[in-house]
């Protein structure tokens, strides 16, 4: 390997290991190879945001519920959304800002490395999300609350300000580099959390990430102060977030045999394979039960 591929591998590559305690019995890992990682995944002092999205198209299309004529006619978008949306009676009573970190832009999309980009990605996706789009130093999504009706004069009808069918959860992703990630969810978390408390709602704020030493797709709930355990991007966080209080969310994506750093990077930087992909699908819904379970009070 070229030692330009090394120095990159380096730069983007947050993780030394990234199992930490407080979980499960069966989430226990090997504490042995932090010191394996260090070579190959130095910490990025400092690095310029960049300008590509995160593994997700920034909005460019009207929400997901609109029907296909629809949208073909009306490609337009507001250029902004709202932080949150009223919480009507009955929803958990915590709305949650869920951060993905991750490293930014087509060329590290779908890697093992932004695996918490893939799976909000997909859970965006599946429960009709609006696009990601601009906001909050980073990308955004939050639930569709705009409801489409037949026209008495032909056509769509649109009325904005329904409150979200379930979940009052918000979706951000990270557009920096993995190691320097936290500044950019602090930034998120104040804006946000100023918003909801406005509202008169305490908001929770959980980060989602990929780890090294946990089984493909197996999913873990942590205090965000447990140990990062080598996981750079994690570490950036603890070291911007401070005393705030915060949940991380793991998922696994296994690990090579090798513990050579050259291997270990062309591992977690690699694109996923056809099975690791429906593994991260699979394990959304993990995700989102821990999610549910924080919102709720529950964790």
């Amino acid at each position: 390997m070229s030692p330009t591929n090394t120095a990159t591998r380096k730069h983007v590559n947050g993780l030394a290991s990234i199992p930490a305690s407080g979980a499960d019995p069966d989430s226990e890992i090997h504490e042995s190879s932090e010191s394996d990682y260090q070579q190959a995944i130095a910490i990025a002092s400092t690095s310029p945001a960049l300008p590509s999205p995160s593994g997700s198209p920034v909005c460019s299309a009207p929400p997901h519920n609109l029907p296909a004529a629809k949208r073909a006619s009306n490609p337009t978008i507001p250029p902004s959304i709202p932080l949150t949306t009223p919480m009507p009676p009955g929803l958990p009573a915590h709305p949650l800002l869920v951060c993905s970190i991750g490293n930014p832009g087509p060329t590290y999309a779908s890697t093992l490395h932004s695996a918490g980009h893939t799976i909000l990605t997909h859970i965006a996706t599946t429960k009709a999300y609006q696009p990601f789009r601009k906001g909050l130093s980073g990308l955004v999504a939050r639930p569709d609350n705009t409801t489409y009706s037949l026209s008495l004069f032909g056509g769509y009808r649109k009325t904005p300000g329904a409150p979200p069918a379930d979940d009052n959860f918000t979706f951000w992703q990270s557009t920096t580099l993995m190691n320097v990630s936290g500044a950019g969810v602090k930034r998120a978390w104040t804006e946000y959390a100023r918003a909801v408390k406005a509202q008169g709602a305490e908001g929770r704020l959980v980060v989602v990430h990929d780890e090294l030493e946990a089984g493909l797709g197996k999913v873990s709930v942590k205090d965000g102060g447990a140990s990062a355990r080598g996981h750079n991007g994690l570490k950036s966080c603890q070291a911007s977030l401070g005393g705030v209080k915060w949940w991380r969310v793991g998922v696994g994506i296994g690990r090579p045999e090798s513990r050579e750093p050259d291997v270990v990077s062309r591992y977690v930087l690699r694109k996923m394979n056809r099975a690791e992909q429906v593994a991260m699908e699979r394990a959304a819904m993990g995700v989102m039960d821990a999610l549910r379970q924080i919102s709720e009070g529950k964790r």
